[in-house]
């Protein structure tokens, strides 16, 4: 019999601040979208991002240790510390040998790579600095979680662009199912950084100025592109009846899941809409669910002006129609490897309130989007146990779990 996967613990370190404050404020509709601090900007066309605020690192890694670590690093193990203290995981002397680490990330060891080759390049091989070396990998932040809480089971790392939370989820959901874990520390992390931002400016995708104002407005008539995000979102994946042996709260379970590839150009959202659909039916089919019995769709919309349009099509064609509260993360977070996690943490949380949380930015749903179940300003009561969540990548990867909310 296949073992069952539960989600027993969530946490958020963002830029609407940590779990609760995060949950606050996503409900009341506020974003964490604002100017860049961080890095100059003012060569580029984008001028803001969700960064990260009331983060102190220090408070979760000792000071010492955190000179090792990149911003990647220090955030995954900051969020995955407060997810197992949240699924009643607390760090012991002795560690586990039955739970693992599966991440999504596609910024991990890019910055410290691009730094660590500045100084070669500049200094030569003496000047090059040793600590950098180790974080110059993209699994570098999920082996820091195990090593921090002693994590002994299987350890990976899932880097598909914007997709990757929820791909590591999913994957993190087979393992669980497959009996390869007890539980599993999953979800996503990511960092902005000079040159990550500059390079997507430079390819032009990025909300900015122009005939409508910056800023991310998933579905709405005046969106005109996606803005950059960063955070960490993990939830805790555990097999059910390990969780109710040890008496643990179930907070969801993830019952289906779908993953499906579309052709599309080079860094260029999907533009055909079947691949979108097959996923969602995928994993509606996967949890024995019709479209009919789902509450809410956790959207992968960003702003940008084509795929918003696309994905709308897609989930009217899945859904028959039917105006499904449709609702989406990223006009409060921002867009990155971490968000399809984000949405799904969300989706948790907003759904122990018995809500749906609101789409941050949406104000105006653009007609060529059609009618969907907008939640739009305030969240509206969650009618079903059932929840849709989607992540589709530039590049074409396409990631939909869906959870029961217990």
């Amino acid at each position: 019999m296949q073992r069952r996967a539960a989600i027993t613990g969530v946490a958020a370190c963002s830029s609407l601040g940590q779990t609760a404050a995060f949950l606050d404020a996503m409900l009341e509709g506020r974003s964490g979208i604002r100017p860049i601090t961080t890095f100059d900007v003012s060569a580029r066309r984008a001028r803001q991002a969700a960064e990260l605020s009331d983060f102190d690192p220090a408070a979760f890694v000792h000071p010492m240790k955190l000179r090792r670590m990149d911003e990647v690093g220090a955030l995954s193990v900051a969020t995955a510390r407060l997810a197992l203290e949240s699924a009643g995981l607390p760090r012991t002397s002795e560690g586990h040998d039955d739970i693992g680490v599966v991440l999504g990330t596609s910024t991990c060891g890019v910055h410290s790579t691009g730094e660590f080759l500045d100084r070669l390049l500049e200094l030569g091989p003496a000047g090059a600095p040793p600590m950098l070396f180790s974080n110059t990998v993209g699994n570098a932040a999920a082996s820091l979680i195990a090593l921090e809480e002693k994590l002994r089971g299987p350890n990976t790392t899932v880097s598909y662009k914007e997709a990757s939370g929820l791909a590591a989820l999913a994957l993190a959901t087979d393992l669980v199912r497959a009996g390869k874990a007890g539980a599993l520390v999953t979800g996503g992390a990511e960092d902005i950084y000079d040159l990550y931002f500059e390079v997507h400016d430079w390819f032009g995708v990025l909300s900015h100025d122009g005939a409508f104002p910056e800023g991310a407005r998933p579905f709405d008539r005046t969106r005109n592109g996606f803005v950059m995000g960063e955070g960490g979102f993990v939830a805790i994946i555990e097999e059910r009846g390990r969780a109710e042996v040890r008496q643990a709260p179930v907070l969801a379970e993830v019952v289906g899941l779908g993953a499906t590839s579309g052709l599309t150009a080079l860094n260029a959202w999907p533009t055909e809409a079947a691949p979108l659909v097959r996923c969602m039916r995928a994993a509606l089919e996967e949890g024995g669910v019709t479209p009919a019995q789902v509450g809410a769709v956790y959207a992968a919309a960003n702003g940008s002006v084509d795929f918003d349009r696309l994905e709308a099509q897609a989930i009217a064609e899945v859904f028959g129609g039917r105006p499904v509260r449709t609702t989406s993360v990223k006009g409060a977070i921002g867009e990155g490897g971490m968000s399809g996690a984000a949405s799904l943490v969300t989706a948790v949380l907003a759904a122990g309130r018995g809500v749906v949380a609101p789409t941050a930015g949406l104000t105006d749903p653009d007609p060529s989007c059609g009618s969907l179940g907008w939640v739009i300003a305030t969240p509206q009561s969650l009618e079903s146990p059932y929840v849709l969540v989607n992540s589709f990548a530039s590049g074409g990867t396409n990631y939909c779990l869906l959870l029961h909310i217990n």
